[in-house]
């Protein structure tokens, strides 16, 4: 019986120390804050973003930011960040430009720049701050030489190559491969010589051709933020009620453009100087502001709306704006109705415009929908019948001249019949009996 006794005293022991060990393992391991800084802004693309298209949110020729560095497919760009910073210290536009002065301004911010990034950065301070100060120096001499600020050298591959150039513009506005906008803030100031007239924000709005204004008053994050900011800036549309529950707002649908027509309504291009968000409804008519598609149009609104879904402080401008043309659009007849009518202007395959309004939306959310007044208005309109006669009636009868030819010789046949019987009656009662 001591025996036994003995044993089991030994197990109670036994498992008391292994409480107490995983006890203190689990206590060491306790995050003290939130992993995620709460002011942060450049994130990895969620799986359920990527999934769709992940080419839309891979850097082919740089990478900017640790995210994608190491990468051996990126590294031939690595010698060209290096050559172009090079370039800029022997320009020397000002008398601050210099690597120490580099290296100074952006070891001051270098903690605020760890906490731009979703997820721990493991690069020690000095290969971190070395990123920035190279990374940031190749944007603006990248940008600079786009504007024509500074004239490319003659050897210059991203400038005498068209494809490279185009490529690496869009590598630079990826999400995953962004750089805090101070990094390039500060760097811009201290480069800038006293014959540059433009801002930070035009030279990257003229760079990708955007034709809208930078916000005045607006704290951009970073390029992709800037871009993004350029798009809203100027918009009048605003989300219904941002009390209402996340994704609520987004049950209701309208019909697709062809289905639209059917029942009505009118489609008109807005060419004036009106935000790309603009999309209005009123007295049958839809007014859609006239949108360029092209190639890189999938990966830049893909990395929007990765933006918005990843940083709670951006609304969801840019995610409804894609859920109304993935609704509006489902076939390439739709595609082709929008062109016709000046809407739309494609740059590649009808085919092609119709899947990617299709895919954008693909297992996106938005909290807050921007265009719900818009969805109850349009949806209002097609329940009234008289206005799906009405369009019934002009599409059938009134579409061309020998249409409206034959309904008004049908009219006439059936006024003279109606005439003639009316005289036939009348003439019976009024004969003698």
């Amino acid at each position: 019986m001591m025996a036994k006794t003995s044993g089991s005293n030994q197990t109670s022991i036994t498992i008391r120390d292994i409480e107490t060990e995983v006890t203190s393992s689990i206590q060491g391991k306790l995050c003290q804050k939130s992993p995620i800084p709460a002011k942060c802004s450049i994130f990895r693309v969620p799986n359920r973003l990527r999934r769709h298209n992940e080419k839309a949110f891979e850097p082919e020729l740089v990478s900017i930011g640790p995210f994608h560095r190491g990468k051996e497919k990126l590294q031939a760009m690595e010698k060209i960040k290096l050559w172009y910073l090079h370039c800029l210290l022997d320009r020397a536009p000002t008398a601050k430009t210099t690597l120490k002065c580099f290296v100074e301004a952006i070891g001051r911010i270098e903690q605020e720049c760890r906490a731009c990034y979703a997820e721990e950065i493991g690069f020690v301070e000095k290969d971190f701050i070395e990123m920035l100060v190279v990374d940031g120096c190749f944007i603006l001499e990248l940008f600079r030489k786009g504007f024509g600020e500074v004239k490319p050298d003659i050897e210059d591959p991203v400038f005498y190559m068209p494809w490279m150039n185009w490529r690496l513009a869009n590598d630079v506005r990826l999400l995953e491969n962004q750089l805090p906008w101070c990094v390039l803030d500060r760097l811009f100031d201290l480069t800038k010589s006293h014959a540059e007239k433009t801002s930070l924000p035009n030279l990257v709005l003229w760079c990708y051709g955007f034709e809208w204004p930078p916000r005045d008053n607006v704290k951009h994050d970073h390029i992709l933020d800037c871009l993004r900011n350029s798009i809203i800036g100027t918009s009048t549309i605003r989300p219904a009620s941002k009390t209402l529950h996340r994704n609520l707002t987004c049950m209701e649908q309208i019909p697709s453009v062809t289905e639209l027509v059917q029942a009505g309504v009118k489609f008109k291009a807005e060419d004036t100087n009106s935000s790309l968000l603009d999309v209005t409804f009123k007295d049958g008519v839809m007014t859609i502001p006239f949108k360029y598609v092209q190639d890189d149009t999938e990966s830049l609104n893909r990395n929007l709306i990765a933006f918005e879904q990843c940083d709670p402080s951006k609304d969801f401008e840019i995610t409804s704006y894609a859920k109304l043309f993935a609704d509006l659009i489902n076939t390439s007849q739709d595609v082709d109705f929008l062109k016709d009518n000046g809407i739309l202007n494609l740059y590649l395959g009808t085919d092609d415009g119709a899947s990617i309004f299709k895919r954008l939306y693909g297992d996106a959310s938005v909290g807050a929908f921007f265009y719900l007044e818009l969805y109850r208005e349009v949806n209002a309109y097609c329940r009234r019948p008289c206005n799906r006669w009405r369009a019934m009636l002009k599409r059938d009868y009134f579409g061309n001249p020998w249409a409206i030819l034959s309904l008004m010789a049908a009219f006439l046949i059936l006024v003279f019949t109606f005439s003639q019987t009316l005289y036939s009656v009348l003439s019976y009662y009024q004969s003698p009996s």
